[in-house]
C-alpha cells in the first residue's frame, strides 16, 4: 500500500502541498528562466517568455484534466476536484503547445526562432518536473529481480511499495541528454531556424516510447499505452516537419534555374551601354 505522507511535502490544515506539484511548479519556473535568459537581446517582444507561461499552464492543466479523464485516470465528476489527483503529460503538452503557436502567430513572433531559444529551458523544465514522479511513486519499470541492482537511481519503490526500475530517473538522462547534445552538437550542425527543437522533440518521442514500453502504471490502449500512441502521432507530425522544411521554395528554385551570365556577356553588356559622362557631352554638343 502505498504510503500516504510520502508524497506530502507539507499541509495548511486540510489542504495538502504535493512534492509533484512543487516539482512542476519548479519545472516551469526553471524553464521560463532560462529561455527569458536566451532571449535577452535578440528582437523578441518583452516578457515574451513570461506571457507564453501565463498562457501555456492554464491550457496545459486543462489539456492535462481532460485528457486524463478521456484515458480513465480521473472521473469527469472530479473534473473540477482539485483534491483529486491525475493529470496527463501530453495532454497538457498538447493544449499548451497549441495556445502558444496561436499566441505567435498573433504577435507575429518568428516561431522557429523562439522554439530553438527555448529548447534548452523546455527540455530543463521536464527534466525537473519528472522528479515529482519519484515522490508521486509513479512512473517505474517492472520489479528488479536481481538485488545486485536494487539500487537508487537505477530503480526505486512503486506504489506497491516493492523496487522496480525507475523509469522516471531514465526520463531525466534522456533531457540531461538532450540539453548536452544542443550545445555540443546541434548549434553547429544545424543552422534552419526551428529544426534544433524539432530535433530535440523527435529524439524525445522516441526515446520516451522506449522508457514507456517497460512502464507498468500507463493506461493501456490494446497492445500500446495510450502515452505511446502520442508519442507515436507527435513523432510522425515532427518528422513530417522535418522533411517539409527541406523541400527548396518556388523562388529558390527558380533562382537556380537562372542562368548565370558569362564574363563575355557582362562585358559586351558594358560596351553597350555608353557612359554617363559621354552622354552629357552630346547633349552639350547638340546644343551648340
Amino acid at each position: 500500500m502505498k504510503d500516504p505522507n510520502f508524497d506530502i511535502a507539507f499541509s495548511i490544515g486540510r489542504f495538502h502541498i504535493y512534492w509533484y506539484a512543487i516539482l512542476l511548479a519548479a519545472g516551469i519556473a526553471a524553464a521560463m528562466m532560462i529561455t527569458d535568459r536566451r532571449i535577452k537581446g535578440r528582437d523578441f517582444p518583452k516578457d515574451i517568455a513570461l506571457d507564453l507561461c501565463i498562457l501555456g499552464v492554464p491550457f496545459g492543466i486543462v489539456g492535462a484534466r481532460l485528457f486524463a479523464c478521456l484515458t480513465g485516470q480521473v472521473a469527469w465528476a472530479d473534473f473540477f476536484d482539485l483534491t483529486c489527483s491525475g493529470l496527463s503529460f501530453f495532454g497538457g503538452i498538447i493544449f499548451a503547445a497549441l495556445a502558444i503557436l496561436v499566441y505567435l502567430k498573433l504577435r507575429k513572433v518568428q516561431l522557429g526562432e523562439m522554439m530553438d531559444a527555448a529548447a534548452p529551458g523546455i527540455f530543463a523544465g521536464i527534466g525537473i518536473a519528472v522528479w515529482g514522479d519519484f515522490f508521486n511513486r509513479a512512473h517505474y519499470g517492472p520489479l528488479v529481480e536481481k538485488s545486485a541492482q536494487k539500487w537508487f537511481p537505477l530503480a526505486t519503490f512503486g506504489d506497491d511499495l516493492k523496487i522496480h526500475y525507475a523509469a522516471f530517473f531514465y526520463e531525466f538522462l534522456l533531457c540531461v541528454l538532450l540539453i548536452v547534445a544542443y550545445y555540443v552538437l546541434l548549434r553547429k550542425m544545424i543552422q534552419r531556424k526551428g529544426d534544433r527543437f524539432w530535433v530535440m522533440a523527435l529524439v524525445y518521442c522516441l526515446g520516451r516510447f522506449g522508457i514507456d514500453s517497460i512502464r507498468q502504471d500507463l493506461v493501456m490502449v490494446g497492445p500500446l499505452a495510450f502515452d505511446q500512441l502520442c508519442e507515436i502521432v507527435l513523432a510522425a507530425v515532427l518528422l513530417a516537419l522535418l522533411l517539409l522544411k527541406r523541400q527548396p521554395k518556388k523562388a529558390d528554385e527558380a533562382e537556380m534555374e537562372r542562368p548565370v551570365p558569362s564574363d563575355e556577356e557582362h562585358k559586351s553588356t558594358d560596351e553597350s551601354i555608353p557612359p554617363a559622362d559621354q552622354e552629357k557631352e552630346d547633349d552639350f554638343t547638340g546644343l551648340k
